[in-house]
């Protein structure tokens, strides 16, 4: 027995051996062909492993290369150095690739063209990309189970002949949609919104697509990822899915004295409605309304009505107003129409009136800027993308949504002062408006958020209510809500966020933001702002509480000064 394990000891020896020194590596190069550039590869390695992965990797690059013949020959070990010898042989060329039985217009749709491999350089990655096209175009176009591959192979000399073999395999169309959860959704919109009409052909990419779309949908939450089941030339998508609670209905009213009336009581207060998946059909309706004094209060609504007629077309509607104090009432009326381009991007076309009204006697004055009564009818079209991993907590993706609008505005009731430059009285006006996010994935539970948004508007007769509002929760933090008027800003917010459980995290971010506003003697500024905070799920819904301090030319960074902002995602 102890001879046996002697014996077993000197046999192991040499592995040890092998594995547990340094290794030098060279390669040399049998038939090397006239012209060709010697290729790099690693000398040193710590065991004889990964020095044999090097050669692997070594051969693969010729083949890369079109030399189609190279192949390890032999392995010479040297104490500490082994010596490669590889054949490489002449390098090949496509003499001709035919199209076989692959129909045309998978061919034409996969960018085939018999000249590219007709007399021209053999690559095996070129080949591989081109049937993973045509193999791609069948999955999402009925056929989920085709294979393609190469029939008829001629080698002559240093020319590769070879004719493509397509098998299709059964057509699949699109059965019902199943869902087994406690979501209240009716399944013809579910069907229309993901693209899964029955009787459609199948499509793979919209079946990759599902667990991404679900997780968009503020009324839904995802039990457990989507599945397919295969049967008789049909295939039935089916979503687990569950209700996710996310209407918001609330408010407050408020008693104070009323200034303007000895004895009597001023009504103030707030009233927010968010109704999602009306009639469970996706439909949604907002209305917010505010009071804040006796003088001031504002009104917005929207109505959003998705797959018109189970259609890849959206409708929005949105009407706001807002009286400020003594100074102006706006009405804002918008309708946007949503054309739905694939699973993550939509082309938004809209139009809209917007109206103002001086309060008081304002319209004298040919200040720039100045209040004035006006109608300004703009239309634009913009584009929207989403591919975040989910709606509320979201760890990786992009959100982006621009605008560009444009129009006729007229001012009335204006009355210049003599022995002043008046303001035209109709010009144009245009404006546009992006907003970019950004989320990366750090580790598990950490991922870090890019934000940028901004926006412009110009004219010949700018007022004040054109103007844009800047600062607070939503665009620049460390700053008091709507603190600025901008005709131009632009906000970039670096955020990273750690997750402390699926719905809570805490936050550290810094805003640089931009400002400039030509109707105010083309004032400029460059805050900034910093801060941390914290994030959490409640029975309302999500509430985030910032602490965030700000240095901007009206501002010193002082604790003083620091700002509290908090908000709540219903």
């Amino acid at each position: 027995m102890s001879r046996l394990f002697i014996i077993f000891l000197i046999l192991l020896c040499p592995i040890f051996s092998v594995f547990g020194q340094n290794w030098n590596l060279v390669i040399y190069g049998h038939d090397i062909p006239e012209g060709m550039k010697p290729l790099d590869y690693e000398h040193n390695f710590k065991d004889s492993l990964n020095m044999l992965r090097q050669v692997h990797q070594y051969v693969m690059q010729l083949h890369e290369g079109s030399y189609l013949e190279a192949a390890t020959d032999s392995l010479v070990y040297k104490k500490d150095t082994v010596e490669a010898y590889v054949h490489i042989g002449p390098r090949h060329h496509w003499s001709l690739l035919h199209s076989g039985n692959v129909p045309d217009e998978y061919l034409y749709k996969s960018g085939y063209k018999q000249k590219f491999y007709s007399q021209t350089r053999f690559s095996y990655k070129e080949l591989a990309s081109l049937e993973n096209r045509v193999i791609k175009y069948s999955e999402n176009n009925g056929y989920p189970f085709a294979l393609i591959g190469l029939d008829s192979i001629n080698i002559a000399e240093s020319y590769f002949k070879a004719t493509f073999n397509y098998q299709p395999g059964p057509l699949i169309r699109f059965d019902t949609l199943a869902i087994v959860g406690n979501v209240k959704v009716k399944r013809k919109y579910l069907e229309s919104y993901l693209g899964l009409t029955p009787g459609a052909l199948y499509n793979q990419q919209r079946v990759q697509n599902l667990e991404r779309q679900l997780r968009q949908i503020q009324y839904i939450k995802v039990s457990r990822s989507p599945e397919v089941f295969f049967s008789k030339g049909k295939a039935q998508p089916v979503l687990y899915i569950d209700s996710r609670k996310c209407n918001q209905l609330d408010g407050y009213i408020g008693f104070q004295p009323n200034s303007k009336a000895n004895g009597k009581l001023l009504l103030t207060g707030e009233f927010n409605m968010n109704l999602k998946n009306l009639l469970q059909s996706g439909k949604e309706l907002y209305v917010q309304w505010k009071r804040f004094d006796v003088q001031s209060q504002l009104l917005n609504t929207s109505y959003l009505h998705p797959r018109l007629l189970h259609s890849n077309i959206d409708i929005k509607l949105d009407f706001n107003l807002l009286k400020q104090d003594t100074s102006f009432l706006i009405l804002d009326r918008k309708a946007s129409v949503f054309l739905t381009i694939n699973a993550a991007s939509k082309i938004k076309f809209f139009t809209g009136l917007k109206s103002n009204t001086a309060l008081g006697n304002t319209q004298t004055s040919n200040a720039a800027g100045a209040n004035r009564d006006f109608k300004f009818l703009n239309y634009g079209l913009g584009y929207t993308f989403n591919s975040l991993d989910d709606v509320f907590y979201p760890m990786k993706g992009w959100n982006i949504d621009f605008d560009v609008a444009t129009g006729s505005k007229r001012i009335f009731n204006y009355t210049p002062v003599s022995g002043e430059a008046s303001i035209p009285l109709n010009a144009m006006q245009w404006s546009f408006d992006i907003d970019i996010q950004k989320f990366m994935r750090i580790g598990k539970r950490a991922t870090l958020l890019q934000h940028l948004q901004g926006g412009a508007v110009q004219s010949q007769n700018l007022v004040l209510s054109d103007l844009y509002r800047v600062g607070g929760l939503n665009s620049l933090r460390g700053f008091n809500e709507n603190n600025y008027y901008a005709t131009d800003y632009a906000v970039y917010t670096l955020e990273y966020r750690y997750f402390t459980d699926e719905t809570s995290y805490v936050i550290l971010f810094a805003n640089q933001g931009y400002l400039a506003n030509s109707i105010n003697n083309n004032y400029t500024d460059w805050p900034i702002g910093f801060g941390t905070g914290i994030s959490f799920s409640t029975k309302a819904g999500i509430f985030q509480f910032i602490y965030a301090l700000g240095e901007a030319k009206d501002q010193r960074l002082s604790l003083n000064l620091s700002k509290i902002h908090f908000g709540l995602v219903s």
